[in-house]
């Protein structure tokens, strides 16, 4: 009981500090932003895709987002809400998702976006397996393209902000 309880708790642990810890990617080290965001959300789904068939799991169908037609949405990309959520959801033997849940936030703001995920994430497939896989996780992160502090620029909030930062050091 004792090593169920540990182990339990280790879970939400984890799971916890990956989502008070996220920080939005470097990406100082692609020669542009759109190479960094497609990087960044490739390598995450591989690496998803890769736990998920050592589990013996594996997509069939994967519906992104859609973002259309929600003026909030569309107001939190303008406004370039970043963070991350992290949703929660059961695979059921014949390969259809239930008990879809967002689990976690890193901020209320960041929440906007959890809607679409949320309806995509109801219609993926999986490929029927012998049992039910519960608590599987998927994270969205949001970031954007930082603006450049220059003259010009340099009242808005992000770079005042970095401005701070870069005084820190």
């Amino acid at each position: 009981m004792v090593k169920s309880v540990f182990t339990a708790i280790t879970l939400l642990a984890s799971s916890q500090a990956f989502c008070l810890d996220w920080e939005r990617p470097d990406c100082s080290k692609y020669a542009d932003f759109g190479e960094c965001r497609n990087a960044e959300s490739n390598n995450y789904r591989l690496q998803k895709q890769q736990e998920f068939r050592e589990k013996g799991l594996s997509f069939w169908y994967y519906e992104r987002p859609d973002y259309s037609d929600n003026k909030k949405v569309e107001q939190a990309l303008e406004d370039k809400v970043e963070g991350a959520l992290f949703f929660s959801f059961t695979v059921k033997r014949d390969g259809s998702v239930a008990d879809v849940a967002l689990k976690s936030k890193t901020s209320d703001e960041v929440a906007v976006f959890a809607e679409p995920i949320l309806a995509a994430i109801k219609n993926w497939q999986f490929v029927p397996s012998e049992k039910d896989w519960q608590d599987q996780e998927w994270r969205y992160q949001f970031f954007f393209k930082q603006e450049d502090c220059d003259a010009e620029a340099s009242d808005t909030e992000a770079c005042a902000a970095e401005e701070k930062a870069a005084s820190a050091e």
